[in-house]
């Protein structure tokens, strides 16, 4: 009994590990997204801003098709702010930036977003990040901020299963390894620091 104790509080602490979570207010809330952004995103970041814990949003969204945008959605930023604005938040309260998907995809948009942001003089983001992908997208974006005086808050979610559990789905053994590979790598290239693997 002791053992499978033991050992599912090792797989707890591995979740924790590749998904950080800290609390605090900060002046925005960045909720990263790929070719689209997930629902559940977007309610966190909503949630945030109707308590206060931050002022405004940025949503994330990467594009590959011509001119910048999706294949087959066009006009899915228009979308977006629609679909936001129904939920009662004003136009001057979000922002949509598109960023291209090129190598490494996660370390140039942070570059990206934090040089637009940084115009703005936000100084302190939480960065809403999907599960185990949240530690590399966290120090990708704490690196790239960091020169830029811009503080990064992380908050991972998880849709499909939860970070307590996350070894009994295949979806969370399949995202776990992919995102374990896929920090390593980031350290290995140099994208981001040495210091990521020990320091939260």
């Amino acid at each position: 009994m002791a053992l499978i104790l033991n050992y599912q509080t090792i797989l707890i602490e591995a979740g924790r590990y590749l998904a950080p979570e800290w609390n605090g207010e900060a002046d925005i809330v960045i909720i990263e997204g790929g070719e689209l952004v997930k629902e559940k995103a977007v309610e966190v970041g909503l949630a945030f801003l109707a308590s206060n814990r931050v002022k405004g949003i940025i949503i994330v969204s990467q594009q590959n098709g011509k001119n910048g945008e999706n294949f087959g959605l066009p006009n899915y930023n228009l979308l977006m702010a629609n679909k936001l604005e129904s939920h009662g938040i004003k136009n001057s309260q979000f922002r949509i930036i598109n960023v291209p998907i090129e190598h490494p995809i996660t370390l140039i948009e942070a570059r990206i977003v934090l040089e637009k942001i940084a115009q703005d003089g936000i100084k302190r983001a939480i960065l809403v990040a999907p599960g185990f992908h949240t530690r590399r997208s966290y120090w990708a974006y704490k690196q790239e901020g960091s020169p830029l005086g811009l503080e990064i808050i992380p908050h991972p979610i998880f849709i499909k299963f939860k970070r307590n559990n996350w070894w009994q789905h295949n979806q969370g053994l399949h995202e776990f390894a992919g995102e374990s590979l896929k920090f390593f790598y980031y350290l290995l290239r140099g994208y981001i620091p040495v210091k990521s693997l020990l320091v939260t």
